[in-house]
């Protein structure tokens, strides 16, 4: 697998190559780019599956590299990095498509739950059975009632534990993974056209318009209105 970080930072872009190192990636392919513009190069020259890109870099920084990128390279894996300071700059990295980003200075947990949610961890939590069954669970049933109940039923495990199990190999609570699952499917609906919001809220699973614009805009920065703007990603 091919990976590419980038940030402008020499010492950051060593730290993150060295935990990718520790959760056994080839080290001779993982590439460096200090820039934007040295980014949106490597990456149509090597053809990654993977790509850390730091969003405020000089010259070209890391969200214009994106623009440049990502609609010409669907089958990339997108990472953006930043500070708590730069959500801002994060959420429109997201509305362009990129689901995942860590917070700097990255710590390797949160980087290994970001891998695993990506499926490209080389000892990945999903490989866990019951890991493994709740992500597909949810894949073919997250626009139905889903519960942490009703997992448990499946998995054989107390809501309780398995609740704590998901949280620990996934980074995340499961609410919030089914929450981000639901809106990151609704916004390709919306983007695609031909659908209301209303439509594409209940195609996803929830009932209530309202409720699902708050936690689209609380995940991307905007409502589900604005998603379809000219202009708009």
């Amino acid at each position: 697998m091919k990976i590419i970080v980038a940030d402008d930072e020499a010492p950051a872009r060593f730290l993150l190559k060295s935990f990718l190192e520790d959760e056994g990636f080839n080290s001779e392919n993982i590439y460096e780019a200090a820039d934007g513009l040295e980014l949106v190069a490597m990456v149509a020259a090597t053809k990654p599956h993977l790509c850390f890109v730091d969003i405020r870099m000089p010259g070209v920084d890391g969200l214009e590299a994106l623009r440049r990128c990502v609609p010409q390279n669907s089958g990339i894996y997108w990472v953006i990095v930043s500070s708590f300071a730069e959500f801002e700059y994060a959420q429109s990295a997201i509305r362009l498509g990129v689901t995942e980003y860590l917070v700097k200075p990255v710590d390797p947990e949160a980087l290994r739950a970001c891998l695993a949610r990506l499926k490209l961890l080389p000892s990945c939590p999903e490989q866990d059975p019951a890991i493994a069954a709740v992500l597909d669970y949810v894949a073919r049933n997250f626009n139905a009632d889903v519960s942490i109940a009703d997992l448990a039923d499946l998995t054989g495990f107390s809501p309780n534990y398995l609740s704590a199990l998901f949280h620990k190999k996934m980074g995340e609570t499961f609410m919030s993974y089914l929450t981000r699952y639901r809106v990151t499917e609704a916004r390709k609906l919306i983007l695609a056209g031909g659908v209301s919001v209303a439509d594409a809220a209940k195609t996803v699973g929830y009932a209530d318009v309202r409720h699902f614009s708050r936690r689209y805009h609380e995940l991307l920065g905007e409502y589900p209105s604005e998603s379809r703007e000219p202009g708009k990603s």
